[in-house]
């Protein structure tokens, strides 16, 4: 073989190594991409396609196939193939393999088993892995009633799941259902449905448990009591109400008196109060506050002003007092609430 025919062939080997390594790289990303859009055909078509290749790529075909038998309801195969990759597999797949795993278990109702795996993936080198088996471990804690400590341990990933979120990668989705999930299950249904508009504007918003997330919030603000959550945009029937209620949506940004409000429906300020209350439920200095907070929630989530500027923007002089409506209202600080709810995340 001469020189030239050398060169030609070396050229042709290597870029048909260059091809076969694009073509594995475009199929690791579909397999990806397949596992959480839940895509089941195409991943099934790409599991068997990575096998054909030799290790590692084999390993990471069984375990997407594996990933297709659980959620196809073949348990006992899935089991058995993740239990394969679990040894075999390169050290992100065996700790992807892991957490798999433990979700076969805690299906099938095998829950400390299920959260010795969790725990043993939560030290794995993968960031999202071990994110989303920390993850998991607060899971388990939520199907055993633990709901305040499931909630706890999701806020303190919130900061991991915000670099997470700011890639794109759908693992934040994901987490999100769960914090919104033991929001409602604390209480805290507006702060529950506003972690929903999140996930409203991604596919994720059509799988069954963000829908079972969002109808179970959307039905406890429907029992919530009047008294308790009263709603900004209601028509009422006294007249004299409404006019106040317009009043107050019209002048919240500055300093606004009880009286001034009562002048302008011409009682006197007790009579005001009390028909007020007996149509809205609370009293006309607590809806006030309730249009400013509300107002202050929007602008952190939408605007890029300072936290000052918000709180001057809807009639406050005094952060004490900002914070301390604030916080009645959201559970937390508008600082907390800006890195929580911004809409950049």
């Amino acid at each position: 073989m001469n020189t030239d025919t050398i060169k030609r062939f070396l050229t042709l080997l290597s870029s048909t190594a260059k091809l076969e390594r694009g073509q594995l790289y475009q199929l690791l990303q579909s397999a990806e991409a397949s596992y959480y859009y839940r895509d089941l055909e195409s991943q099934r078509e790409t599991a068997i396609r990575l096998q054909s290749f030799a290790y590692p790529f084999n390993q990471v075909g069984k375990y997407y196939e594996s990933i297709y038998l659980f959620r196809s309801g073949q348990f006992d195969k899935a089991r058995a193939l993740l239990e394969s990759v679990a040894e075999s597999a390169p050290a992100r797949y065996r700790s992807k393999a892991l957490l798999s795993l433990s979700a076969v278990e805690a299906h099938l109702g095998n829950f400390e088993e299920s959260l010795r795996l969790r725990l043993e993936t939560s030290s794995c080198s993968d960031p999202v892995t071990a994110f989303e088996a920390r993850q998991g471990v607060a899971i388990l804690q939520s199907i055993a009633g633990e709901h305040r400590g499931a909630l706890r341990d999701l806020e303190r990933l919130m900061p991991l799941a915000y670099i997470i979120g700011k890639h794109g990668h759908p693992a934040y989705f994901n987490f999100l259902n769960s914090y919104a999930t033991e929001l409602c299950e604390s209480g805290k249904t507006d702060e529950a449905h506003q972690v929903m508009n999140v996930i409203a504007a991604t596919p994720f918003n059509r799988f069954p448990e963000c829908q079972e997330t969002l109808s179970e919030i959307l039905s406890k603000q429907k029992r919530s009591s009047m008294v308790a959550v009263p709603k900004l945009n209601l028509k009422y029937r006294d007249p004299r109400v409404q006019a106040a209620v317009d009043f107050m949506k019209t002048n919240f940004q500055r300093k606004v008196a009880l009286d001034e409000i009562a002048a302008v429906v011409s009682i006197s300020v007790e009579q005001f109060g009390r028909i007020f209350k007996s149509e809205t439920g609370i009293t006309p200095i607590d809806y006030l506050i309730r249009l400013r907070v509300e107002k202050a929630s929007q602008l952190l989530r939408t605007r890029f002003l300072s936290i000052k500027e918000v709180m001057v923007s809807v009639g406050y002089n005094s952060k004490s007092h900002f914070t301390h409506h604030f916080k009645r209202r959201f559970g937390i600080t508008p600082s907390e609430y800006r890195k929580r709810f911004f809409h950049r995340y």
